[in-house]
């Protein structure tokens, strides 16, 4: 396999073991660089999921995901679209980044170009390098205020354009696209005859306020639409790897082959487990979301008070995506210079695309007294060095 210079190490996981090498020789390490929810997994998931262990779903189980549980995913896809679903357009696979390349790797061709929206989720470049190494990546970089810049998106589509590739709510920013933005990107790949392949994992984390639009709402682009998604962030299942997708029957089909000769099945009793999500409301969500705000706002102000951020405050999700220009530092000196003076483990804007070298990661799925220490430290920081 070629590996391009876009298949490089993960920086959110250089950065996390970074602190964890320190924290294991003794220093105060307050970790804001991984992004994974501080609540447990339901109990009523893990039970589930033991029953099965001991009932003996612990073979081999359907390629394309256990039939029960992808009907559920149609079913409940379904009723939040607004759109007709059904279990033969859903997928089940480990973690939604399997999710994500499998269908990359389902639709793209050698040479076909794919409009990546920067700043991206760290792994998107690799997953379209992977998928097809020839495949060119036009990254179109949002305004300052994380807002599309339309010009720049209607330029980047042209007759070689297979995809798009979105996160929304988006990591790093927090934000997510209006209305507006989400029926022109359909209409954009309407036009041009390009997948939409959406990844909306962080749809569930959203702030008061605020309205998340899925793109598979839009019955135009079903037959274009690939929206990836699972349980990671919404039910603390980040170990679970488990994920899953909804599309059109010619692409989910093509990713059940990459299915049967990469994985075989995704584990079976996991997935059993799984069924038990949809026997419960979801009743964990309010409160940890209401905490996530109660975060946000205290972070937001913090930023607005420390000379060398700027910031717009997140709508969704767990991180805030913090502007360091005032320092005049790129965005790993800055992580590797707060790490050691702080033990404040972030990560740096590069890793979301070349655009935002110029900005730093924070994750809010801390205590609230680690938040506010962290912030103190920072404080104390930036008065001496800036």
């Amino acid at each position: 396999m070629h590996f391009s210079k876009e298949i490089g190490e993960s920086l959110t996981y250089k950065f996390a073991q970074a602190a964890n090498e320190m924290k294991a020789q003794g220093r105060e390490i307050i970790s804001l660089g991984l992004g994974e929810p501080d609540f447990k997994t339901p109990d009523y998931v893990v039970e589930a999921t033991v029953d099965a262990l001991r009932g003996g779903f612990t073979h081999y189980s359907a390629s394309q995901g256990l039939p029960e549980l992808r009907k559920k995913i149609a079913e409940k896809a379904t009723a939040d679209y607004g759109v007709e679903y059904d279990a033969s357009e859903v997928i089940v696979l480990p973690g939604i980044k399997a999710s994500v390349y499998d269908a990359l790797a389902a639709v793209l061709e050698p040479f076909d170009e794919v409009i990546n929206i920067t700043p991206y989720y760290v792994s998107y470049p690799s997953m379209i390098k992977l998928a097809e190494p020839t495949a060119e990546i036009v990254n179109v970089a949002l305004e300052k205020d994380y807002t599309l810049n339309s010009d720049a998106l209607k330029a980047a589509f042209n007759k070689n354009t297979k995809a798009i590739l979105v996160n929304s709510p988006n990591n790093p920013t927090g934000m997510m696209f209006s209305k507006e933005e989400v029926e022109m990107i359909i209409s954009l790949c309407l036009e041009y005859d390009a997948y939409l392949i959406a990844d909306e994992v962080y749809e569930k984390l959203t702030y008061s306020g605020n309205e998340f639009i899925s793109f598979a709402r839009y019955p135009e682009i079903k037959d274009k639409l690939i929206v990836t998604n699972g349980y990671s962030k919404s039910y603390a299942m980040t170990g679970w790897r488990l994920g899953y997708a909804i599309g059109p029957k010619p692409v989910i089909a093509k990713m059940n082959k990459i299915q049967q000769h990469v994985n075989t099945n995704t584990c079976t009793f996991i997935q059993k487990g799984a069924l038990a999500i949809f026997d419960h409301e979801p009743d964990h969500l309010p409160p940890y979301v209401k905490e996530l705000e109660a975060r946000v706002e205290y972070f937001d102000k913090a930023v607005q008070d420390i000379k060398i951020f700027k910031g717009t405050k997140p709508k969704a999700g767990f991180f805030y995506f913090v502007d360091i220009s005032a320092t005049g530092m790129d965005s790993n000196s800055f992580c590797v210079k707060l790490l050691q003076e702080t033990g404040i483990a972030t990560t740096p804007g590069l890793a979301f695309g070349y655009d935002w070298d110029d900005h730093v990661r924070f994750s809010l799925a801390v205590p609230m007294e680690t938040l506010e220490r962290a912030v103190s430290l920072m404080k104390e920081f930036a008065g001496r060095n800036f």
